[in-house]
């Protein structure tokens, strides 16, 4: 009844039993089937071999249907439930979260060494670090990063995760962020298995760096679909409407996504929404607040947000200290090309639109290509007529 010969034809998987033969090989004869005839031998053959080859067609298809066995499953329930632990903290990417997560992950490699998930998770981990919090052994980080996710890929070459975790390392300030591959990455990954949230994220995040907004936000809408508690990715909404302009929206959006175990994301982008509100005493108390708090600043971007804000305010000098400020702290930083940006906007709203050409152009080259936010922001109105800038844009 499987194969749905038997229960479509009635008897005809009687007719190849022993017992059967007889009715299915009648001859003509008047004497009765003494023996079978040569094509009542044939008849019974080409069933046999049809009966079999549908067996056989029902058989793949039943097989190629079931969940394909791979590594990505532990062994060892100790290397499991320490893996699960680890990818909850490495949702916020919060530094002391990855820290531990890191150790963690370490830990149930080491248990199990064949467990591929938890060997690109800890390349993650390593590449979050790299990136975000410990720019100065980045070249380090990335080279444990790239080994445990090739390992994962040799235990399991088909893990999306693996796949996803290729393309986060290829987009790097150290690879001055090939978009293309990164984006090739992310798409085997989702080929592979379309529901994971973190990867629609990230390829959302690439599209609208590179000034593709729309299909950045459909991905960002996918992600949250997936997984309505991924609040950086819903953050990212935010974002999208900052670089469209609309900036209420994107304040609300900021305000809603208060992201406590990654301030320096939340501080910077909600004290841009409002300063491009004209909200500045707001968003000066903001970073104040922020950069008591947090006195590392990573990347600088605290400190460039308020460059832009006192050079708009009329205070050139001190917008200077906070350009130089921003760059010492924040040039190895993997987002640096936001500060790059900020620094840029503030150099046009200073009157110096060679410096804010040559700020825009290291953005641009280093991962932030953001031709609809450098077209439509109202800070750099001010290098509309300039050669250099149209030459840019071109």
């Amino acid at each position: 009844q499987r194969l749905g010969v038997g229960h479509e034809q009635g008897s005809s998987v009687r007719a190849i039993e022993p017992t059967a033969e007889p009715h299915l090989n009648a001859t003509v004869s008047g004497d009765g089937p003494k023996r079978p005839s040569n094509i009542s031998r044939r008849a019974a053959l080409v069933l046999a071999t049809v009966l079999l080859a549908a067996m056989l067609v029902s058989a793949y298809a039943f097989f190629s249907k079931a969940p394909r066995k791979t590594n990505d499953n532990p062994s060892n329930s100790a290397a499991y439930d320490t893996y699960l632990h680890a990818k909850v903290l490495m949702s916020s990417e919060n530094r002391e979260d990855v820290e531990s997560a890191t150790k963690l992950l370490e830990d149930a490699v080491g248990t199990d060494p064949k467990f591929a998930l938890a060997w690109t998770e800890l390349a993650r981990a390593y590449y979050i670090k790299a990136f975000y919090y410990t720019p100065e052994q980045s070249k380090e980080l990335n080279l444990k990063a790239q080994f445990a996710n090739e390992k994962a890929l040799s235990i399991d070459p088909d893990l999306a995760e693996a796949h996803f975790v290729r393309g986060l390392l290829l987009w790097t300030h150290a690879n001055r962020f090939p978009h293309e591959q990164a984006i090739e990455s992310y798409k085997r990954a989702l080929l592979l298995n379309p529901k994971l949230d973190e990867v629609h994220h990230q390829l959302g995040l690439v599209y609208f760096h590179v000034g593709l907004l729309d299909k950045g936000w459909t991905e960002i809408d996918k992600a949250v679909a997936i997984n309505p508690s991924n609040t950086l990715a819903r953050f990212r909404f935010g974002v999208i409407y900052l670089y469209r302009g609309q900036y209420e929206e994107a304040l609300s959006f900021f305000k809603s996504t208060p992201l406590e175990k990654n301030p320096s994301l939340w501080a910077f982008q909600t004290a841009t929404a409002l300063f491009q509100l004209g909200r500045n005493d707001e968003a000066l108390s903001l970073l104040d607040k922020y950069l008591h708090d947090y006195p590392n600043d990573e990347g600088g971007v605290g400190a460039s947000v308020r460059a832009m804000i006192l050079a708009k305010t009329g205070k050139p000098r001190e917008a200077e200290a906070e350009i130089a400020h921003a760059i010492a702290i924040g040039k190895d930083f993997g987002h640096f090309h936001h500060t790059a940006y900020n620094i840029a906007s503030a150099y046009a709203l200073l009157n110096k639109p060679e410096q804010a050409v040559q700020w825009l152009q290291t953005a641009a080259d280093d991962g932030f290509p953001c031709y609809p936010l450098f077209a439509n922001d109202s800070n750099l109105k001010g290098l509309h007529g300039d050669a250099r800038f149209i030459a840019f844009m071109a």
